[in-house]
């Protein structure tokens, strides 16, 4: 069996690894987020419609970050996980300042495409390091305090974002941020290395081509669930790319109203939604293993219920509450839900099971939805709904509605499949 503690054996502290890599997950979310700050300034500026945002937002992005990420699991799974997450970090924090650069939606879109491509190099590998010096008894907490930390972005960039852009102007904000992401940099290539550079040699990864090890896991049926189910999930984070052009129709609020309130409610209620969720868990984990995929089930459909009423509701302060509470819900499934990917999945190939997460995450929840929801919009105004007041996309917001609950579905489903196995491991560990 592998040693799970082997940070700890090459002298290194598990919680100051866990931190460090938050921190750079927080520079990735908070380049994330940012653009969807961006959408109404960017728009006019360029003189774009809703479709050609929601490519930008979505399928830019999510196009590369889904490829490249597949490849940068198996690159993790063989190389050095901490040069490649600097390398990650200096392409995607130069193409978020590149985007301030831009003044076409082609110039825009490869941009885009170059901070997906950077971004993807960063959430595989840095699981995959955790998961390796991580006990499974503690693997959902310390996978939420990493994403934790990383919604902490989510937090600075709508709202610091916003207080740049009133005083700046939308392209020196990206260029500021792009700027900002390099200063990790020096702190994760010093204090970091990766502990399969002290494993023995028969510790190595094996050999096994990489088409049939994405093959191999594709073919267990739980994995199949989850890669769908933990998509549906996130869908609730994708439709942040359009939160604040949403608030900004239907609300009359402006850019720099929402950055302020609402980006509070929605990124406190994401950060403490995914600590909390984290803590629950590790302590459920304990009685049933099935739990990490439980409340993952649960949070996917209690949290459209909040949603709805940011949608429906005509009060901005009733709004910006139920934003909180929608993203506090959904917050609480995200730790655990990729944990569960952690479960079914090998040591050997961890990163690689990372990345097919990431992937289908991407094309799903980051490219299709709000690329989707820009069509929908588009078309509902086509039919009559206005554009300016926010009821097109309002009804585009609420058609995707119906996702998180076939997530739930497909959950509980995966818990039925995989808890034998899991309930076993988890023990084993906790002993």
């Amino acid at each position: 069996m592998p040693d799970n503690r082997a940070g700890s054996k090459a002298g290194q502290n598990l919680l100051v690894v866990v931190v460090l890599l938050g921190i750079i997950n927080l520079v990735n979310q908070m380049d994330r987020v940012l653009f969807a700050l961006m959408v109404e300034p960017v728009k006019a500026d360029l003189g774009l419609s809703d479709s050609q945002m929601g490519l930008l937002g979505g399928l830019a992005f999510a196009v590369c970050y889904a490829g490249l990420g597949l490849v940068a699991g198996r690159i993790a799974d063989r190389w050095n996980r901490v040069h490649l997450i600097a390398i990650a970090l200096t392409v995607w924090s130069a193409a978020t300042a590149a985007c301030g650069m831009s003044y076409s939606f082609l110039q825009m879109f490869v941009s885009r495409m170059m901070v997906g491509t950077g971004e993807a190099g960063c959430v595989p590998s840095a699981q995959s390091l955790i998961s390796d010096v991580t006990p499974a008894r503690n693997r959902a907490f310390m996978i939420s305090l990493f994403t934790g930390i990383g919604t902490i972005g989510t937090l600075i960039g709508l709202i610091v974002g916003g207080i740049v852009l009133e005083m700046v102007g939308w392209r020196m904000t990206f260029i500021v941020f792009g700027a900002f992401g390099l200063l990790p940099l020096v702190l994760l290539l010093v204090m970091l290395r990766d502990p399969r550079e002290v494993r023995s040699a028969t510790a190595a990864a094996s050999n096994v081509v990489w088409s049939q090890d994405v093959v191999s896991m594709l073919k267990r049926r739980e994995i199949q669930l989850l890669l769908v189910a933990i998509p549906l999930l996130f869908t609730l984070a994708g439709l942040a790319t359009w939160i604040p052009a949403f608030f900004q129709r239907s609300y009359g609020v402006t850019i720099e109203e929402f950055s302020r309130s609402g980006g509070a409610f929605l990124g406190f209620g994401l950060i403490i939604g995914t600590f909390a969720g984290g803590f629950i868990v590790n302590k459920l984990v304990a009685r049933d293993a099935r739990w990490e995929f439980w409340w993952s089930a649960l949070s996917c459909s209690l949290a459209v219920v909040p949603f709805m009423a940011v949608l429906i509701g005509h009060n901005v302060q009733v709004a910006y509450y139920g934003l909180f509470g929608a993203f506090f819900l959904a917050g609480t499934g995200f730790g655990p839900a990729m944990a569960c990917m952690h479960t079914v999945s090998k040591q050997s190939v961890r990163a690689t099971a990372v990345a097919l997460m990431m992937f289908a995450s991407s094309l799903i929840a980051y490219g299709a939805v709000p690329a989707i929801i820009g069509v929908l919009s588009d078309l509902f105004a086509s039919f009559g709904a206005g554009i300016d007041d926010g009821t097109s996309l309002k009804y585009a917001l609420l058609c995707s509605m119906t996702l998180p609950p076939v997530a739930s579905i497909l959950f509980l489903v995966a818990a039925h499949r995989v808890v034998p196995a899991a309930s076993m491991s988890l023990a084993k560990h906790s002993t």
